[in-house]
């Protein structure tokens, strides 16, 4: 099945409209941060202390970016403005949650939308951002695709863009993703990508044999650390920028052996560069592992850059084709680390 992306603006249904202008969206997103840090201490039991602040300083940025004339590659300019209103409107969004203690069932979400939930590990509400496509209906349970985000990013970041719903809206998944308290790697906040996992099954009707793990830049590095603590729980995994590390290669090959994996990579990758994921996609064929490569030649670290593959390889996954990769290579290692990212996602 050939999928078609384009960069289109979907109608998000996210909360009241605040206003046409981008002053009007300032002045909200100025508003709502002053309030959140005068009552920044009630919010913080509930919020989670070490992730407090962040929603605040999501408020501040937002605002500040509005006034940013600059359009990355691969945008246009329209995309690009789409993009900072969807990512402002869902930061308000999860502030006026949380001052007003009222929480969004993620069940009553269509279109793009922002959900807390409950934490398994320590109670604390915890945001999710959620793409429902127009298509979803109760009666025919629907892929679910589950992202982890890249680091400087939040959830909000991740799904904003228009191609997530174009993507979304063409394939009929819905897609969610955690902001897993921005810890590094989401070592030690796995447990909220399961609750998400979780909270979205719940509320939606989800196809069992598909539900799928994907990450971008350090999501994609996640992948590898995530989807083994619960490997039956996916029906395959996506690495977009990102790779696997020697120290986690022995326990992916051992407690997934049959799960097909897709990775993706930009030949112009300043970040992580593209020896990262052409490794990992050898390693996992050498290993005999079901892996589908795909290479964007001239594409950057920013995702959007990589929109023709990602496209190609969202579709492959959700309908479970393999591509197989297209070369051999051989004397190349595993890295140990993650590279620092010069490129913000």
């Amino acid at each position: 099945m050939r999928i078609v992306v384009r960069l289109v603006a979907f109608a998000f249904m996210l909360m009241p409209p605040i206003g046409a202008s981008a002053e009007n969206l300032q002045a909200a997103l100025r508003a709502t941060a002053g309030e959140y840090v005068a009552k920044i201490a009630a919010i913080a039991p509930v919020a989670g202390r070490d992730t407090t602040y962040d929603y605040y300083e999501r408020l501040v940025d937002d605002a500040a970016a509005i006034d940013e004339t600059g359009v990355p590659a691969g945008y246009t300019a329209v995309a690009w403005s789409q993009t900072l209103t969807a990512t402002a409107q869902l930061d308000l969004t999860l502030a006026r949650q949380l001052l007003d203690r009222s929480f969004r069932p993620m069940a009553t979400i269509r279109g793009l939308g922002e959900s807390l939930i409950r934490s398994s590990s320590d109670g604390t509400m915890q945001p999710v951002a959620v793409y429902v496509p127009k298509s979803y209906a109760s009666g025919h349970p629907a892929p679910l695709v589950v992202m982890l985000h890249g680091r400087p990013q939040s959830e909000t970041q991740l799904l904003a863009p228009p191609y997530i719903a174009s993507l979304a809206e063409e394939t009929g998944a819905i897609v969610v993703a955690p902001w897993g308290r921005g810890y590094y790697n989401f070592r030690g906040s796995a447990a909220d990508v399961y609750d998400a996992l979780q909270a979205a099954t719940e509320s939606f009707a989800i196809d069992p044999r598909r539900r799928f793990l994907a990450g971008y830049s350090m999501g994609g590095f996640s992948v590898f650390e995530v989807a083994p603590l619960h490997a039956n729980d996916w029906s395959a995994v996506m690495c977009i920028a990102g790779g696997l590390l020697g120290s986690n290669a022995q326990r992916v090959v051992a407690s997934m052996p049959r799960m097909p994996f897709y990775v993706l990579t930009g030949t112009a990758d300043e970040s992580i560069p593209t020896q990262y994921p052409t490794v990992t996609a050898a390693f996992l064929q050498a290993s005999g592992i079901e892996v589908s490569f795909y290479s964007q030649p001239g594409g950057e670290h920013r995702l959007v850059t990589l929109l023709p593959i990602l496209t190609r390889a969202w579709g492959d996954m959700l309908h479970g084709v393999v591509r197989a990769p297209p070369l051999q290579f051989g004397g190349l290692m595993l890295p140990s680390s993650i590279p620092a990212m010069a490129t913000r996602p």
